[in-house]
């Protein structure tokens, strides 16, 4: 076994390769929950039928607010990991071959 640090993060690389599974997994909690609100009886407080939009927004701009906030924060996390390791020397791990 060897043991290796991990001495420097590409945050641009890291942040962008994270922010696309982020905004893909969103697509699985997206996609139920809009299937699951179409079949909600849509009623006012006197069980009156309305008539409510389907949440288009929502499928849209939900997978691209995970994507850009996991931009963001994934970004500035690698950065400031980048700054700390010259202090600690780096997450260490061992490998094996």
């Amino acid at each position: 076994m060897m043991l290796k640090r991990i001495t420097y993060i590409a945050p641009h690389k890291t942040a962008i390769t994270m922010s696309i599974v982020f905004g893909v997994v969103s697509l699985l909690f997206v996609i139920p929950m809009a299937f699951t609100y179409s079949f909600m009886p849509m009623q006012d407080q006197g069980g009156n039928p309305v008539d409510t939009p389907f949440p288009f927004f929502m499928i849209l701009v939900m997978p691209i607010f995970y994507f850009l906030a996991s931009y963001i924060v994934i970004g500035l996390s690698a950065w400031l990991y980048n700054k700390v390791v010259k202090f600690t020397g780096g997450i260490a791990y061992e490998a094996a071959e």
